[in-house]
């Protein structure tokens, strides 16, 4: 069951009663920032297995995973704020011009911007909703919150919760698709964040630009890591293969291509199966996908490729569970997917990626250093379009 979708009359009422909460300058006060933190702190405390149940009805993810990956970094990231952002929106005296600043009295006040849009995504829609919720309260704005439609128990939940432990006048929760989506986007904001597809980010980057907001887009990408000859093989395909068993790979982090060296190739891809056989058995099976359109796509790219399947187990369509795959000698698009595509790399070490955007990482596996291993191969990584320059 889900929560009834916000209605736009009582959207525009309460973004107004936000607007009103932030010109009033109550939201500048660190005496109610702090309370807001520590409300939001015992939000979680309190409900831990709920939100945990939620998040495994959702996602059938593990209770150790959601605890480990999205509780627990809240909670120490809500702690961290609360020790230092009275430091951090402290007024600063400029660091050139002393003599003078000192006698004019010059000094850097830091000003919030006003209210801020954040839109959580499905894959972490816990801790990519909150996180930023605790940013924007520390540095004293208002926040609308858009949690993912498909994640529904936990957006159900999350609706309660809101309106319970914070302040109802500088804090609200939007429930809602695409359609209120829409809408939503259509208001103005001081600042809009949002983690997730750039399909997505660019339908709010375009809504944002009618009113010169600005935003932070967090975009997925392709996450590709190299293997060389000289790498600890087993170990190399321990740690990718548990990179991506994470949330059956559901994480702009994942790797999603490989590209070994033809001296190991076969072995890695042996030891990749392996281990993705033993971390999928300790967890007792990998979590479920978001929904079934992703389900069918993800089968798709199965059926579609002329690659070699190394699959760990079958499919199950009435669970949304696709289990851990390799697929060697293929070139596949797919990201957020359990799917593990292998690729050789050239003999020099050289790999050419002209076509596709790059995401936040590039692992690599030398056993040396990956830079000593350029210096006598310039041209290894040419051509890479990197979302960011994570390497």
């Amino acid at each position: 069951m889900r929560p009834p979708h916000t209605t736009r009359d009582l959207f525009n009422e309460t973004l107004c009663t936000l607007k009103a909460t932030f010109a009033a300058g109550r939201t500048k006060d660190t005496a109610w920032r702090k309370w807001q933190l520590k409300q939001l702190w015992w939000m979680v405390a309190d409900n831990e297995q709920r939100i945990i149940d939620a998040l495994k009805h959702d996602l059938n993810r593990s209770e150790a995973e959601s605890r480990r990956l999205e509780l627990f970094t809240l909670k120490a990231d809500i702690l961290s704020t609360l020790k230092s952002f009275e430091a951090w929106a402290a007024d600063e005296k400029p660091g050139s011009w002393k003599i003078l600043n000192r006698m004019l009295g010059v000094h850097i006040r830091k000003e919030p911007l006003g209210v801020a849009l954040i839109i959580g995504s499905w894959n972490y829609p816990f801790l990519l909703l909150l996180q930023p919720v605790v940013a924007a309260i520390a540095a004293g704005c208002c926040v609308v919150m858009k949690p993912s439609e498909l994640a529904t128990a936990l957006e159900q939940l999350l609706a309660e919760l809101v309106s319970t432990y914070l302040d109802g006048s500088a804090v609200m929760l939007a429930t809602g698709g695409p359609e209120e989506m829409a809408w939503i986007l259509e208001c103005q904001y001081d600042h809009i964040f949002f983690t997730g597809s750039s399909r997505t980010a660019r339908v709010i980057a375009a809504a944002a630009a009618r009113h010169l907001t600005p935003t932070v887009l967090e975009l997925g990408g392709q996450g590709p890591a190299i293997v060389c000859k000289t790498a600890n093989v087993d170990l190399a395909a321990k740690r990718i293969a548990w990179a991506k068993a994470v949330n059956a790979g559901q994480i702009c982090l994942t790797v999603n291509h490989v590209f070994a060296d033809p001296c190991i190739y076969d072995e890695f891809a042996q030891r990749l199966r392996h281990w993705m056989t033993v971390f999928e058995a300790q967890s007792g099976g990998v979590p479920s996908i978001i929904n079934e359109g992703h389900f069918d796509r993800v089968q798709g790219l199965l059926g579609s490729t002329h690659g070699t399947v190394m699959s760990v187990g079958q499919a199950d369509r009435e669970r949304l569970a696709i289990p851990l795959t390799v697929v060697t000698d293929v070139t596949l698009k797919g990201t957020f997917t359990p799917l593990q595509p292998r690729l050789f790399a050239l003999s020099d070490l050289r790999v050419t990626l002209t076509e596709s955007v790059y995401g936040l990482q590039i692992p690599s596996c030398p056993k040396s250093s990956l830079g000593r291993s350029a210096q006598s191969s310039k041209q290894q990584l040419r051509r890479l379009r990197p979302l960011s320059p994570g390497m």
